[in-house]
């Protein structure tokens, strides 16, 4: 139950773009979610050039975390970090969406963003040098509406094997072409506004 007195112990929510640590897996399992994510193409067609979503890659269906205990497992600890590490409040933070992705050369992800979700993550279980970063952008206002967005990115992360990335849903981010043949494996999962749990 959220009091007045566990709101005065929150430590202020840091202003940055995004959020990084590395989560531990070991080899063996983050080898089994790229097993997983690669027996999965539900969202893409690239032989018939149809792309369903903003990855233009390889692509999961949206809730691998409610078919595979690999998958909850991590979103598990997705979830725990944010609440323990980013904004430790009193609420119970759930993966809402939780989806993998593969790409290849020439490969990339358009800008976009994640809203009306409260948070959005990018989980690399093998990201290797070389990989394409992930670009944030910086939006246009204009009389205090927003107009575009900045087609250069103020802030990137280069991704690497364990890698976790958390950012708040509303940051327009994008993933340039990949320019290598190597395989930048990615979960990306969003986190939706935490309910109050009830006792």
């Amino acid at each position: 139950m959220i009091t007045l007195s566990s709101l005065s112990k929150l430590k202020p929510l840091e202003n940055k773009i995004s959020y990084e640590t590395e989560l531990g897996l070991s080899l063996e399992k983050r080898s089994r979610l790229l097993d997983i994510i690669r027996g999965d193409n539900s969202f893409s067609d690239k032989q018939a050039g149809l792309y369903f979503t903003n990855l233009h890659a390889h692509h999961t269906e949206l809730h691998m975390h409610t078919q595979h205990s690999e998958f909850k497992e991590l979103t598990d600890l997705v979830d725990n970090y944010v609440a323990t590490s980013i904004l430790p409040i009193p609420l119970a933070y759930r993966t809402a969406e939780c989806w993998g992705g593969i790409y290849g050369k020439d490969d990339f992800a358009k800008l976009h963003h994640h809203q009306p979700h409260t948070w959005a993550w990018c989980y690399y279980p093998f990201a290797p040098e070389g990989s394409a970063p992930l670009r944030f952008h910086k939006i246009q206002y204009s009389d205090g509406k927003m107009g575009g967005v900045f087609p250069d990115f103020e802030h990137e992360v280069h991704p690497y094997d364990d890698l976790l990335i958390v950012f708040a849903g509303h940051r327009r981010h994008s993933v340039p072409k990949s320019t290598t043949d190597k395989e930048r494996v990615v979960i990306a999962g969003n986190i939706s506004i935490p309910q109050m749990e009830k006792k």
